[in-house]
């Protein structure tokens, strides 16, 4: 049977459609690869773009341990002879890859900084910041063994409430009425080791944790983060903020007058007003001041700002805040990497545990109560000397060698007690 004009116009027709069809399907099919493709491309291009990062990140935190290792071998070959402050560049300066260029350079240097940058062949960028962790407060200290530690941080902390109140309106109208001293009571109670609270927080320490009965709050042990003291009864997030850029857990059991920054100066006594701490910082800056030697060296100086005597010590002549002149030891490294629009950044804490433990030693030596003389001890020659409290020491005695002698730079490898990535 021969097929009709219209019956094969309506089979061309049916054909027509089906192609359409058909290339539709395909059209919408190869749309959804190159989707996925580009997708799967995109996340694998982040994916390396982190590892970038992060290895950038890495070399950051290598450099700034370099740079923190050739400043102690400085620091202690140069001993008495050079300028702490000439030293500190070394470690003060920020760091970052590719170098930033003067347009004050030559354009031979400029010439040679590009081709190290082109040999490198990093495809990553990083900069790297290293900061002092001995010119803040350890909060740990508020449980220190020593007492003259312990006292010193409870009121360097409670100073630090007392200035923000003295120093800004709306913190005072916010905070007026509360009680800072039972908030620093309650960090102590959080770490140290009995179960029983101080001050007004008396008892039962987990009494003040009963939304968490079954925790092991307050777990009786050192911070081991800052971000720790967010668990503590009574902590806010306004008083977090105003303490993690002063405090630290990992301090140098006292303050290094040379690093600290304007906020942790004031803490140490009340005389240290907003402007005195910032003449301080201005002062021992200037090549012609330079850092502060020894605590005589600064006494001496604040005299000059109009602070009479030693706020530093009790009426009974003790010694109420631990002053340190020496080098910096303790370290805070940032190092942020970044690779097309990855970023990671590498937190890394550099603590020297032996001149550490060598400062509290010190400050226990010096608590313990002097022995009594015996009266069965034979009786001293009344023809020896009498010892002068201004005679010189012998220098050639190994005793006063010893006391004389400076500390040695740390062996090895700086020591990282501590590293986070985010």
């Amino acid at each position: 049977m021969k097929k009709t004009a219209s019956m094969l116009k309506d089979e061309g027709g049916i054909a027509m459609m089906m192609a359409i069809f058909t290339v539709t399907v395909l059209m919408i099919i190869a749309t959804e690869v190159m989707y996925e493709t580009n997708v799967e491309l995109i996340v694998s291009s982040q994916q390396v773009n982190q590892l970038k990062a992060h290895y950038a990140a890495k070399a950051g935190v290598q450099i700034s341990l370099l740079r923190i290792a050739i400043y102690r071998k400085a620091a202690a070959m140069a001993g008495d002879m050079i300028p702490t402050s000439m030293l500190d560049p070394i470690w003060q300066m920020p760091f970052s890859w590719p170098p930033v260029v003067p347009d004050a350079a030559s354009t031979i240097t400029k010439g040679e900084i590009q081709k190290a940058v082109k040999a490198s062949q990093m495809q990553a960028q990083y900069v790297a910041t290293i900061e002092s962790e001995g010119s803040k407060i350890d909060i740990n200290d508020l449980d220190s063994p020593s007492k003259v530690v312990a006292d010193s941080t409870r009121q360097q902390i409670l100073q630090i409430f007392q200035s923000q109140m003295e120093n800004d309106e709306e913190f005072q109208a916010r905070h007026r009425g509360d009680d800072f001293e039972s908030l620093v009571d309650a960090i102590t109670d959080y770490i140290d080791a009995d179960k029983t609270g101080r001050g007004k927080n008396g008892g039962d320490e987990s009494a003040l944790y009963p939304d968490r009965p079954n925790e092991l709050i307050p777990p009786n042990s050192p911070f081991k983060t800052l971000e720790e003291l967010h668990m503590v009864a009574g902590m806010t997030d306004e008083i977090y903020e105003l303490l993690k850029s002063r405090v630290t857990v990992y301090g140098t059991k006292g303050v290094n007058i040379n690093y600290a920054k304007k906020d942790v100066l004031m803490s140490l006594s009340p005389q240290i007003t907003p402007e005195r701490a910032d003449k301080i910082i201005e002062d021992r800056g200037k090549k012609e001041r330079g850092p502060f030697k020894d605590q005589d060296d600064f006494l001496q100086y604040l005299g000059s700002l109009g602070i009479q005597g030693n706020p530093f010590q009790d009426k009974d002549g003790k010694q109420t805040v631990p002053l340190l002149f020496d080098p910096e030891f303790n370290f805070r490294i940032r190092s942020t990497g970044q690779a097309g629009r990855a970023q990671k950044e590498i937190t890394a804490i550099v603590f020297d545990t032996d001149a550490v433990q060598s400062r509290l030693h010190e400050f226990l030596m010096n608590e313990k109560p002097k022995t009594p003389t015996n009266p069965n001890d034979p009786p001293k020659n009344p023809n020896d000397p009498p010892k002068d409290p201004n005679a010189t020491a012998n220098p050639n005695d190994k005793n006063t060698a010893a006391k004389k002698k400076k500390p040695a730079a740390p062996k090895g490898a700086p020591n990282i007690v501590f590293m986070q990535e985010v």
